[in-house]
């Protein structure tokens, strides 16, 4: 068993063991579990059988995760590792191991070798998938994964053909070096794009910005909606002019009955940049539109992850549209919305709206100006108005604010399927993206308890 540094493993905000136990656990309940044959482990690799060859069909990596709460058990299965990294590799929806990868990485070396004899496969799979994750965001650093990978690999060449040989037929090696080297590549030739950072803002402090790594070529544009001293809002302000390009300050209140909140802010300014008119003038190539209030509906973590990207310019050209919140909305297809799709997009909705919460989104320039302008100039007038409110006549409970329903627009709006992809799940997005972070079901494991086996047996 052993203890990591809070260093190591500081991005989880726990305290955390880790122990390595591809074969045999000392939690084993034999009231529970099948036996797993993990006595064969400790044979050297000439007597071993067949389902221990390449790695042991029941490895795995334990992980004992403390905090102010007590300890959680969790484990990474091989086959499951393994079947989701070639499902990545070979291009299918399945959401990548990238937490996985991450808890790979993060182990110390002298487990990670141990990890390493017991399942070659999962140790350089998960470094070649964190290798190439990390590339996107950063420069290669010290502990460079990819370099890692490739000694690992070149020992089990010069050490044993015929393991190296299992190994690149078992496990996507090949296909990650090949995608991880081709990220490098593109640190090293990447240019950084234009920036514009697209803030409505009411009465949320912006001090949160100081801690994020804001491009230094960025713009930030504050559309004030609400009544604030320039005063108050330089102070909050202080701690990012100085390392962007420009922050311009853009008054917006709503003067009539209807609270527009950051639709007439990302929509005044899309329409103004395609227009070529102040304050915009031109739409940097990318832009990202979000709240006052941004953390309480995304992780920092990951904003700062796509800041970091557009600092570099590793950000991938294909990534027209990226939705930056967590949590997902329920697929929706309400009589208020079906009203508003059809008023906006000139068409019925077919099916389900389906897309993440809140309003926090990436577009690219090139995007914004392919998509109609028709309706963004429909969404607008529409929200000005009101008139699809209850208050108005409409069908959308919504008192006087009639953006809220528009968080489930956006994307269509922008170019996007109805239903948007999942960001694990969706192909077009680089690795280091297709990443949700949010609440997902969390049931007992069946092992213990399995409800459904329950219902079957009645």
């Amino acid at each position: 068993m052993l203890r990591l540094s809070a260093t190591a493993m500081a991005w989880i905000g726990l305290h955390s063991k880790v122990t390595c136990v591809p074969r045999e656990s000392p939690l084993f309940d034999p009231d529970l579990h099948v036996p797993d044959m993990s006595a064969s482990e400790a044979v050297p690799q000439i007597d071993r059988r067949e389902s221990e060859k390449g790695c042991h069909w029941t490895s795995r990596l334990k992980f004992e995760l403390c905090g102010e709460d007590g300890c959680h058990e969790s484990e990474i299965l091989a086959f499951d590792f393994q079947r989701r990294a070639w499902d990545f590799y070979e291009g299918r929806s399945t959401a990548p191991p990238l937490e996985e990868s991450a808890f790979i990485m993060a182990m110390p070396l002298d487990e990670m070798h141990g990890a390493f004899e017991l399942c070659p496969g999962m140790v350089v799979t998960g470094l070649l998938l964190a290798a190439e994750a990390l590339l996107f965001s950063m420069a290669p650093s010290a502990r460079d994964p990819l370099q890692l990978a490739k000694s690992y690999m070149q020992f089990l060449l010069d050490s044993n053909r015929d393991e190296f040989e299992t190994l690149i037929s078992m496990w996507p090696v090949l296909h990650g070096q090949h995608r991880a080297e081709e990220a490098k590549y593109r640190v090293s030739i990447a240019q950084p794009p234009s920036v514009d950072v697209v803030i409505a803002r009411c009465s949320t402090t912006l001090r949160w910005l100081w801690t994020l790594p804001l491009p230094p070529q960025a713009r930030v544009f504050v559309y004030s909606k609400c009544d604030v001293t320039g005063h108050d809002l330089q102070r909050q302000l202080a701690g990012i002019v100085e390392r962007v390009a420009q922050v311009v300050e853009v008054p917006l209140s709503d003067s009539g009955e209807w609270m527009t909140g950051e639709c007439t802010a990302y929509l005044q300014h899309i329409l103004r940049g395609l227009a070529g008119a102040d304050p915009v003038i031109r739409l940097a190539d990318y832009t990202v539109f979000v709240h006052d209030d941004a953390p309480r509906h995304l992780k920092p973590e990951f904003l700062s992850m796509v800041f970091r990207s557009l600092s570099l310019g590793t950000l991938d050209s294909n990534v027209s549209f990226l939705n930056l919140a967590h949590e997902r909305y329920v697929s929706a297809a309400t009589p208020c919305l079906r009203h508003l799709y059809s008023a906006v997009m000139g068409r019925p909705l077919v099916g389900r709206l389906s897309t993440y919460c809140c309003g926090h989104f990436l577009a690219k320039s090139s995007r914004l100006h392919e998509i109609p302008a028709e309706p963004l100039q429909r969404l607008l007038s529409a929200v000005q108005t009101g008139t699809y409110t209850a208050r108005a006549g409409g069908p959308c409970e919504v008192a006087n604010m009639p953006c809220y329903v528009v968080e489930y627009l956006w994307h269509v709006v922008l170019g996007e399927p109805d239903e948007l992809p999942w960001r694990s799940e969706d192909v077009r997005l680089p690795l280091a993206l297709r990443y949700e972070g949010g609440r997902e079901t969390r049931l007992p494991s069946p092992l213990r308890f399995a409800q459904y086996m329950q219902l079957q047996s009645k």
